[in-house]
């Protein structure tokens, strides 16, 4: 007997959503200074997106739920303009070195206890910094989901609009965790190794890593007909 079936691609399609693309980080990777914050520790950052939206998921080591603070950072180079390397107010005025320009940056928490989330989404234009959107604003530009946080997951979605991306774009990236104030960044996704060896001390990024913008979904209408067609061809082939 024959068996209709969608594939793996078709069902992306049919969701609105690109594959995923997974990057992983070493867990053994802090300094000792640090010992013991599972909730800046990175394990993974899966990003994906739709056709409006850019997803960062950022898996920590620790349960979210569990602590009552945590930074969780990315800066992105769009390749829109040269970008910049400064930390005030580019990078939260944080205690690191991004080793190149970025074009954007996420600042995101996770400061009730894990029971909430939060980000900003600021951009260069070439020459100043400014506030693109935050969850406290308009929020239509960046939106943060807190419903993971028990799984050490914070997830940021932006708007592929405001980074001036769209599909066949490739946007180069970096993420990390931290504290308040200056401190650096305890953990990059972009390095092996630990970024730094006390928080007075400047955390440096490793190579930007990339995601290239993938997929456009299929309107609804056609994901109907799409799915009609399925089911046509399984009858057709159950009655073979």
């Amino acid at each position: 007997m024959h068996k209709a079936f969608l594939t793996v691609g078709v069902l992306a399609m049919l969701a609105g959503v690109a594959q995923a693309d997974i990057y992983t980080d070493a867990t053994d990777d802090l300094h000792a200074t640090f010992a013991g914050l599972d909730n800046l520790n990175i394990s993974s950052v899966e990003v994906t997106n739709d056709a409006d939206f850019v997803y960062f998921s950022m898996t920590m080591v620790g349960d979210l739920d569990a602590s009552n603070w945590g930074k969780y950072i990315i800066g992105m180079d769009t390749g829109r303009n040269a970008g910049d390397n400064s930390t005030d107010p580019g990078s939260w005025n944080r205690n690191v070195d991004w080793g190149r320009g970025i074009t954007d940056f996420v600042g995101s928490w996770a400061d009730d206890g894990g029971s909430g989330a939060g980000g900003e989404l600021r951009s260069w234009d070439g020459s100043a910094w400014g506030l693109t959107d935050a969850t406290y604003a308009a929020g239509t530009d960046i939106s943060a989901d807190d419903s993971g946080h028990s799984a050490g997951i914070q997830m940021i979605a932006i708007s592929l609009s405001s980074l001036g991306l769209s599909a066949g774009d490739v946007l180069e990236f970096d993420v990390f965790s931290t504290g308040g104030g200056a401190d650096p960044g305890v953990d990059h996704l972009s390095r092996g190794d630990f970024s730094t060896d006390d928080w007075g001390n400047t955390s440096l990024s490793g190579q930007f890593l990339s995601y290239t913008i993938t997929v456009v979904p299929l309107p609804g209408s056609a994901a109907i007909a799409l799915l009609g067609l399925a089911g046509l061809a399984s009858v057709k082939r159950l009655r073979r």
